[in-house]
């Protein structure tokens, strides 16, 4: 079965929900799509020396919240969670 959406927003931060939002209130259909996992309360790090916990590097079965990305003159450490 395909479904068709009118719109596909890509991640859920401030701007992409409030945009899914505002299109679906519209009454367009939306998907929206997220990366990483979604968290229950026991998936967070108790401790700094759990960074399994914290960081998303699946290569190191580190399936954390924070996920970092190198970029020409900067690095950042993001959001890759559900929600």
């Amino acid at each position: 079965m395909t479904k068709v959406y009118d719109y596909v927003i890509i991640g859920s931060g401030f701007g992409g929900s409030v945009s899914a939002m505002r299109l679906a209130e519209k009454g367009y259909s939306v998907l929206v799509l997220e990366k990483g996992k979604r968290f229950a309360d026991q998936d967070f790090a108790k401790s700094n020396w759990q960074f399994w916990k914290y960081l998303w590097l699946p290569a190191l079965r580190a399936h954390g919240i924070l996920q970092i990305s190198i970029l020409k003159g900067v690095m950042v450490l993001h959001g890759a969670g559900l929600g």
